[in-house]
């Protein structure tokens, strides 16, 4: 198994396990401007479905669209059937190796994992923070975040739908420099 195959399933089931535990506080605001935390689950549901159909399981949703209706009623369950297929779509032979085109430059579907394995985290944080849960991120995660970012040339981070401008960053831990470089701010109340 590829490190960044390993690295973003466990990134998704640590997302499930935060969104497990929203307890139907679905409309709470986060730390991404705009969106709540069922705004957040819905475009996570549908990367995660991306990730799935760029493998050849399921069709291309737009992560950045209605990502409310993505989740819908029951995002726990909408989630659960993007993991499932991602799952399906990346246990086979020659998976990994399946070219993808995205809004941030060619690769094949193991470079895209590692990208969308920072997406994951990130959100992660978001939505640990808009619901006043313990910020606790496996380290192995959060190393593999901050090498990614360091090596993934500015270009390719920077504009629409993708993050914010960089800040200054607060702290000499690894989380404290992904939350920078994704353009948040690690003072965040909760945080």
């Amino acid at each position: 198994m590829s490190v960044n195959l390993r690295t973003y399933t466990t990134a998704v089931f640590e997302f499930e396990h935060v969104l497990r535990q929203v307890d139907g506080r679905w409309d709470a605001p986060t730390p991404c401007e705009e969106w709540s935390v069922r705004h957040v689950a819905g475009h996570t549901i549908a990367v995660v479905s991306n990730v799935a159909a760029r493998a050849g399981v399921g069709e291309i949703v737009d992560q950045f669209g209605d990502v409310a209706a993505i989740a819908g009623d029951d995002p726990v369950t909408a989630y659960r059937g993007a993991r499932n297929r991602f799952l399906l779509a990346t246990d086979r032979r020659g998976a990994l190796a399946t070219p993808v085109t995205s809004r941030v430059g060619s690769t094949d579907l193991d470079g895209y994992i590692a990208m969308m394995t920072c997406d994951a985290v990130v959100h992660t944080w978001d939505l640990l923070v808009a619901l006043g849960l313990p910020v606790d991120i496996e380290p192995p995660l959060l190393r593999f975040v901050r090498d990614a970012y360091r090596a993934r040339p500015e270009d390719t981070m920077r504009g629409p739908h993708l993050y914010a401008d960089a800040l200054a960053v607060v702290g000499d831990d690894d989380l404290a420099e992904i939350l920078a470089r994704s353009g948040r701010r690690s003072d965040t109340p909760g945080a």
